[in-house]
């Protein structure tokens, strides 16, 4: 490894998995789900929306943590 490069935290691989399962969930909503109605003009969905939108969501609130304490540490 180079010298002064730190390997990446255990915290951003998390954030970033989290990112493409997200992603994958979404994709999954689109091909099987996507755009769906009903008989009475209801839109039918699957519990992949919300749960893609959720992980995206709590993977980018990880991945921006990690960055905030990479260049908190990196600043002391």
């Amino acid at each position: 490894m180079r010298k002064g490069r730190e390997p990446m935290s255990k915290t951003a691989f998390v954030g970033i998995g989290l990112v493409i399962v997200g992603v994958v969930c979404g994709a999954i909503e689109k091909i099987f789900y996507g755009n769906r109605l009903d008989a009475n003009n209801v839109l039918q969905e699957s519990f992949f929306l919300p749960l893609s939108i959720f992980l995206t969501l709590i993977g980018i609130v990880i991945l921006a943590y990690a960055g905030v304490r990479f260049s908190w540490k990196h600043m002391n």
